[in-house]
């Protein structure tokens, strides 16, 4: 659990952030199969920023 520590999280936020992130490609991955390429773009414009917020911190 070191590895998680050092990046200021517990094993349950761990968990939480793990589990969001596969929510949001389930998402991402619904929309590809509907061919909603808008909400496809959108879902996936906003999972980067998260990620690019993420690593900044």
């Amino acid at each position: 659990m070191g590895e998680m520590e050092s990046m200021g999280m517990t094993d349950n936020q761990y968990k939480d952030f793990v589990e969001n992130f596969k929510e949001d490609l389930e998402e991402l991955n619904e929309y590809k199969e509907a061919n909603d390429e808008e909400g496809y773009k959108k879902k996936y414009n906003r999972i980067m920023e998260r990620l690019e917020k993420s690593l900044k911190r």
